[in-house]
C-alpha cells in the first residue's frame, strides 16, 4: 500500500510544481481555465508567482471573452503592472465587461468618463454607465454617482440625492462613502 501512497504523491507534487501551463489561444472554450491559470500565476498558487504569465493568460481569456479577465487585464492596463500603462486600453477592456452587465466594469466605465482617465470627461455616459451598476447594487458605482448629485457634476445639484447613495454605499462598505458623509456632517 506505501508504494501507491509514494506514486499518488509524485504526481500531485508534479502537479503543484509545474513550471509551465498551456492553453490552446484557439479554443473558444477555454476561457475559464485561461483565466483561472491567470489567477493561479498572479497569486502564485500551485505555481511560482509570474505577473508576466498572469498577464499574457487574462490576455487570451479577456479575447476569449471571459468578463473577470476582461477586468483584470483593464486593471492592469490602468496601473500598468506588467505592461505599459494605458486609460483608454483599459476602457476597451471595461467596456467589453461592461456590455455584458458587469457591474464592477461599468463603475470603471462611469468613473472614466466622470473624471476623464483615458476618454473625453462625458457626464451623460458618467451617469449611464453609474446607474447601471447602482441598480446591481456597487457600492463605488453608488458614491460616484452620488457625488455627481452632491456637487452638480453634469446634473442639477441635489444633495438630497447624493445622501441617501453614500448611505447605501457606505453601508456597502465604501470608505470613501462613508468620509464623505462625515464632511457633510461637518458642515451642517
Amino acid at each position: 500500500m506505501k508504494p501507491f501512497y509514494g506514486l499518488v504523491l509524485f504526481f500531485i507534487s508534479n502537479l503543484c510544481f509545474a513550471e509551465t501551463v498551456t492553453i490552446d489561444p484557439t479554443s473558444t472554450t477555454k476561457a475559464d481555465d485561461a483565466n483561472s491559470i491567470a489567477n493561479m500565476y498572479r497569486m502564485g498558487m500551485g505555481v511560482p508567482k509570474d505577473m508576466k504569465k498572469a498577464f499574457e493568460l487574462y490576455q487570451i481569456a479577456a479575447e476569449l471573452g471571459n468578463t473577470d479577465a476582461q477586468i483584470d487585464l483593464g486593471d492592469m492596463y490602468y496601473s500598468g503592472k506588467e505592461t505599459t500603462q494605458s486609460y483608454e486600453k483599459a476602457n476597451y477592456w471595461y467596456e467589453k465587461a461592461a456590455n455584458k452587465n458587469n457591474a464592477t466594469a461599468q463603475m470603471y466605465l462611469g468613473y472614466a468618463y466622470l473624471n476623464g482617465k483615458g476618454v473625453v470627461v462625458n457626464y451623460d455616459k458618467a451617469k449611464s454607465w453609474l446607474e447601471l451598476a447602482v441598480k446591481q447594487g456597487e457600492p463605488s458605482a453608488m458614491y460616484h454617482l452620488g457625488t455627481m448629485f452632491f456637487d452638480g457634476k453634469g446634473v442639477t445639484k441635489d444633495q438630497d440625492q447624493a445622501t441617501p447613495l453614500f448611505k447605501k454605499s457606505c453601508s456597502e462598505g465604501d470608505s470613501n462613502a462613508c468620509d464623505k458623509l462625515k464632511e457633510i456632517k461637518i458642515e451642517k
